[in-house]
């Protein structure tokens, strides 16, 4: 993983923090982003503890303005981006009928635009052996009460990538979809009721299966993997 560039979106907590210090344990070049530049910083402090290769930049993937700027400065790197993760999240939990018309446009912008838009750009700096990884949800799968415009986003990015990866193959370029069951971070202590994390899983596991499939051979591609709790659903 040296000589690879990788590029996280939302990586200021959760499961993008996990990644980008996953990568960096790996020796590759990180260039991380989200839109709370404090977070983004303190993450990057972590990083250059490790490894000293990374480059940070605050980022509205939902506007294609900002995200033509990230993936420039990633690009001028090396030349090329290895890798684009497409991590960055949020979520509206209510029922459909009190969500408000900003709440469910902010989630299909960050959730599902914005991967479009990183991806839409970062494709002009992939090569064959290029990897795009969508972190999803097991909500791109399931239907889930008061989660309906989380489910719509996600399940609109699984379509995404599946239609990509058909487009990409001849390419060389893989698309994987990375679908986690609950993850134990930061989201939950906004998401009203009660919720067992000793149940959930790990930022940090998911953060280390996506370097192993980053690790396959290039002629292997896993479409899609599905990572839960050994307890089963919550």
């Amino acid at each position: 993983m040296r000589d690879n560039l990788v590029v996280i979106t939302g990586a200021g907590r959760g499961i993008g923090r996990a990644l980008a210090l996953e990568f960096a344990r790996e020796k590759a070049t990180v260039v991380i982003c989200s839109r709370t530049e404090k977070e983004l910083k303190r993450v990057e402090e972590e990083i250059k503890k490790i490894s000293g290769s990374v480059l940070s930049i605050t980022c509205d993937i939902g506007v294609e303005e900002e995200v033509e700027r990230l993936i420039k400065n990633a690009s001028q790197i090396k030349g090329t981006i290895d890798i684009l993760i497409n991590n960055a999240g949020v979520a509206v939990v209510k029922p459909a009928i009190e969500i408000e018309t900003y709440e469910w446009e902010e989630n299909l912008k960050v959730n599902l635009t914005g991967a479009f838009l990183c991806t839409k750009h970062a494709l002009r700096f992939m090569r064959s052996g290029g990897q795009i990884i969508n972190i999803l949800s097991i909500a791109a799968k399931v239907g889930f009460p008061n989660w309906s415009a989380y489910c719509a986003s996600k399940f609109g990015l699984l379509g995404f990538a599946n239609a990509l990866r058909e487009e990409l193959r001849p390419g060389g370029i893989k698309v994987t979809s990375v679908i986690p069951g609950a993850v134990d971070t930061e989201l939950w202590d906004k998401v009203p009721g009660e919720w067992d994390r000793s149940r959930m899983i790990k930022a940090e596991d998911v953060a280390k299966a996506v370097v192993i499939l980053c690790k396959q051979p290039q002629e292997v591609l896993t479409e899609e993997v599905v990572i839960g709790h050994i307890s089963g659903a919550l």
